[in-house]
C-alpha cells in the first residue's frame, strides 16, 4: 500500500492530503490493534500517532510538519477525553483525526497565500 505514495515532493498540497489520508489509515488501524489489545486510550493514541509520523517521515514529509500534525492530534484527542471521559474511545479519535485535518487545510491556505503574495510582489 505504501508504494501508492509518492515521495513527498512536486504537487505538496495533493500529495500532503492523500499522505495524511493514507497516514490516518496506519494510525486507525494501529489505534484499533492496541484497544483490543487492552491499551488504555491514550496509550493506544500515542502508538497510532508514532505510527502514522513513521509513514509520513519515511515518504520524505518534513518534520516540522509532521510534528505539527502529530501535536494537533494529541491536542484535539486530549481536548476531546477530557470533555467527554466515558465516551467511546473511536470517538476520541475522530476527534483527534478532525484536527489534523483542520490543521492542514490551515497549513494550506498558509503556504497558498505565501505563493500568492511572492507573485505579486
Amino acid at each position: 500500500m505504501a508504494e501508492s505514495i509518492k515521495p513527498f515532493g512536486e504537487d505538496s498540497s495533493t500529495l500532503m492530503e492523500d499522505l495524511a489520508d493514507f497516514a490516518g489509515d496506519v494510525a486507525k488501524e494501529i489505534y484499533k490493534t492496541e484497544l483490543e489489545k487492552g491499551s488504555q486510550p491514550s496509550q493506544a493514541v500515542t502508538s497510532a500517532i508514532e505510527g502514522a509520523t513513521g509513514v509520513m517521515m519515511d515518504s520524505g514529509c518534513p518534520r516540522e510538519i509532521c510534528d505539527s500534525l502529530a501535536l494537533a492530534a494529541i491536542n484535539g484527542f486530549t481536548a476531546y477525553m477530557e470533555s467527554n471521559p466515558n465516551c467511546d474511545p473511536m470517538e476520541a479519535f475522530e476527534a483527534a483525526g478532525e484536527c489534523v485535518n483542520e490543521a492542514l487545510e490551515s497549513d494550506s491556505r498558509n503556504t497558498n497565500n505565501e505563493s500568492s503574495s511572492a507573485t505579486k510582489s
